[in-house]
């Protein structure tokens, strides 16, 4: 079994030097995971693709709804941790509408990321071992962070219903029918003129609060996987572009610069030349469109991330807090910590390792050696070019988010210090 799952997450049987190789064959993990988020590949217009992001829509709407209920009641009878606990689960369902209308928004941009990306994917495989075999490492990289998140942040779900289980599993071995206990379900519940935990309202909210925990990971966590698939393909794009300038002079003849400018073996190595730089130019360009792309569409999600994560982990922090100081220690909540941090931290290092290697295309232009070559002549115009372009940052923006930079991550977990500083000293 072992071997089975090394096997899978290293993708060793895959056919590596099969003619054909593309994104959807390498990644198909992509057009399943997507279709499920409304967006369909091959009957692009189904009304089908609206039917589970309704379903989804609507679950998450009710349980928002009731969350709500649960804020207000948990305020007016001064119970703060059953209030901080439903408003904490009101932020972590409120992405789900978001990210649905952001997808079926967009659902164009992103079949042309998508389109564009297998093109990508097509022609750099086509260049040669060298070039694929780079190329192909990033991909294997970006595959295996895509199963790392995926079971981490669906096991973090999934143990809300996991821990539910082990305590009604439990009740029935060791608690007498005597002790007076009362089942519990993954999420705190009260309602104003009855009782929740009993039957048949405890196996309703029971399967209602399972739907939830299968919804968020579905959503939320294929959303942040596919944020970071289209930003790190365009990251090891940039990394073929600083190879192309590495070898931009391999196989030249350098004297063909002496000769006159209508000699033939002139003609043909500026030919040459401007077909490279035309690849690193159409490359580069392709870069700052794509991510600007990413960042029209899932723009929305992003600001809700930045905006309320520093209030959800301030609030999952006093939860756990809440607990240490009535000698007990959350461990699901520990959990949802980590995934709430992690989350936020993975678009910010992305941007940040972006921008970056943005600037490194820059610095591969400057040090490719032209200088050091007559044939840098042919192509000064264009290098100065690539250069000037090159000094503005790729960055991820959108109206009314900061630039995603791990400095914006900095300052929201100071903010979240604060805010759970505050929130124990009101305590």
């Amino acid at each position: 079994m072992f071997e089975s799952f090394k096997t899978f997450f290293t993708k060793s049987d895959f056919d590596y030097e099969s003619p054909d190789i593309d994104l959807y064959k390498f990644h198909p993990q992509l057009r399943a995971l997507l279709v499920f988020n409304g967006i369909f590949f091959n009957n692009t217009d189904s009304y089908w693709r609206f039917l589970w992001p309704s379903f989804s829509i609507a679950t998450t709407a009710v349980a928002c709804a009731f969350e709500m209920m649960f804020m207000y009641h948990g305020y007016k009878v001064k119970d703060y941790t059953f209030a901080t606990e439903s408003f904490c689960y009101f932020l972590v369902m409120g992405t789900i509408p978001l990210v649905y209308a952001s997808l079926l928004m967009n659902r164009t941009k992103i079949l042309k990321l998508l389109d564009d990306m297998n093109t990508d994917f097509k022609y750099i495989c086509s260049l040669g071992e060298q070039y694929k075999n780079k190329f192909l490492q990033g991909q294997l990289i970006i595959w295996q962070l895509c199963i790392v998140w995926l079971v981490f942040f669906t096991a973090v779900c999934a143990m809300f219903i996991i821990t539910t289980i082990l305590a009604l599993l439990y009740q029935s071995l060791f608690e007498t029918q005597t002790e007076y206990t009362t089942r519990p379900l993954p999420f705190t519940m009260w309602l104003p003129e009855d009782d929740p935990y009993r039957t048949p309202n405890y196996e309703v909210f029971m399967f209602w609060h399972t739907i939830i925990s299968i919804l968020v990971p579905q959503t939320f966590g294929v959303y942040v996987y596919v944020l970071f698939h289209l930003l790190l393909h365009y990251f090891y794009l940039m990394n073929m572009i600083i190879f192309d300038f590495e070898v931009l002079f391999d196989g030249l003849d350098e004297s063909v610069a002496k000769l006159s400018w209508h000699d033939c073996r002139r003609v043909n190595v500026q030919r040459i030349l401007n077909s490279r730089m035309r690849r690193i130019v159409k490359w580069h360009m392709s870069v700052f469109k794509s991510v600007e792309a990413v960042s029209s569409i899932y723009g929305p999600p992003l600001v809700y991330q930045v905006m309320f994560s520093s209030i959800a982990i301030c609030l999952i922090a006093y939860q756990i807090a809440d607990s240490l100081d009535h000698g007990k220690f959350h461990f699901t909540f520990s959990l949802m910590l980590s995934a709430t941090c992690v989350q936020l931290w993975i678009p910010c290092y992305l941007g940040t390792l972006i921008r970056n290697k943005g600037f490194s295309v820059g610095e591969a232009c400057w040090n490719c050696g032209w200088e050091d070559t007559s044939l840098g002549r042919l192509v000064c115009q264009d290098i100065l070019i690539v250069i000037m372009r090159a000094q503005r940052p790729v960055l991820i923006n959108f109206t009314g988010l900061p630039n995603v930079e791990l400095e914006t991550f900095s300052s929201i977990m100071s903010t979240s210090y604060s805010y759970f500083n505050l929130l124990r000293q009101y305590k």
